[in-house]
């Protein structure tokens, strides 16, 4: 397996932005420092690490109707946002529009990118039940609970874990495993944007 990044994306220059990595069966994280160009941090970490698949937690399409697709009439939604409860694109404006600059910077040299959405593969690792975005004892466990169900040689130190950013990051990629190995679900119309879980 080539390498794969996960990708918790975050405002531009807020610090909380974090990629984990995985290569040669070890999971790295690598986090932005605040008011520094997150956009610039990952194209540098891309240029470097030279990814086959990134799986990246923000918007990376606009609801159909402003791309005059039929049958799509929603200004504010994506099917795949109505089925995931995410944030509209609309709503998060900027940052869905530089994730989209993102995604075709990653295109343009053959990286296959696609959307995911942490907060619902969480569901699969049962995390909201031990306190899942609580406070950073629940942050531990729910670190621990991830590293338990991996299988097979993956490694990663659970103390690189320090923020919820990070695991966000961790379960972005958890996400591009699972469609690497076929085990994932889609939400939305593949006309208008996937979120891949």
């Amino acid at each position: 397996m080539g390498i794969v990044f996960g990708i918790d994306y975050g405002s531009k220059l807020s610090g909380n932005t974090v990629i984990a990595i995985l290569k040669e069966h070890q999971i790295y994280f690598m986090d932005v420092d605040a008011k520094v160009d997150a956009d610039q941090f990952i194209r540098n970490a891309v240029d470097h690490f030279k990814p086959e698949l990134v799986f990246i937690d923000a918007p990376l399409s606009l609801p159909g109707v402003y791309r005059q697709l039929p049958d799509f009439t929603d200004y504010h939604f994506r099917v795949a946002d109505r089925d995931t409860k995410a944030m509209s694109p609309m709503f998060l404006g900027g940052l869905a529009a530089r994730a989209m600059e993102i995604k075709q910077f990653l295109e343009d040299q053959d990286i296959e990118v696609k959307e995911t959405y942490p907060r619902l593969i969480a569901n699969r690792f049962e995390l909201k039940s031990i306190g899942y975005k609580t406070n950073k004892g629940a942050l531990k466990e729910c670190t621990k609970q991830i590293k338990n169900c991996l299988k097979g040689p993956l490694e990663f130190s659970c103390s690189e874990v320090r923020t919820w950013h990070h695991l966000d990051a961790l379960l972005a990629l958890m996400s591009a495993l699972a469609y690497k190995c076929g085990d994932f679900s889609t939400y939305g119309d593949p006309r208008e944007g996937l979120i891949y879980i």
